[in-house]
């Protein structure tokens, strides 16, 4: 199945733990532990368009970076392949609304780091597109924790 997300993406994990790619590269490379630890196992991933993907598992296809991706610090970086569920859905924006306050709520100190909780809750609820939440979300969380 030949998969065409439109980016940015926000992607949830077991635990309604939230992540954001900004292309392929955020997605698809991770480091070893998360492989391992089955973190894509089940990850929804919904894109810029509203369409709600599921990800059955991923593989391994090679390494990212130099010494065959190995960091001291992090560990080994992978390239993975996504293995998508034919299941494709559209998801609902209100429903994304509630998932987003629902992490914020879960994680209340991470999303807080900056001060601008509140201003990402009143952003989130007056959105009006599914665009325009995750671009934010994004370049929020790339601006902040990276």
């Amino acid at each position: 199945m030949n998969i065409e997300l439109r980016y940015p993406v926000i992607a949830f994990a077991k635990r309604n733990v939230v992540h954001f790619a900004r292309n392929s590269d955020d997605l698809t490379i991770c480091s070893s532990r998360g492989l391992k630890n089955g973190f894509y196992n089940g990850l929804e991933i919904i894109d810029s368009d509203g369409k709600k993907y599921e990800i059955e598992n991923a593989q391994k296809v090679g390494t990212k970076g130099f010494l065959f991706g190995l960091n001291i610090l992090y560990g080994q970086k992978l390239r993975i392949k996504l293995n998508f569920s034919n299941k494709i859905e559209k998801e609902n924006l209100e429903e994304l609304k509630a998932r987003i306050n629902k992490a914020f709520k879960k994680d209340k100190f991470f999303w807080n780091s900056d001060g601008s909780l509140s201003e990402k809750k009143s952003f989130i609820n007056n959105a009006i597109s599914f665009k325009e939440i995750i671009e934010y979300l994004t370049g929020e969380f790339y601006k902040n924790h990276k």
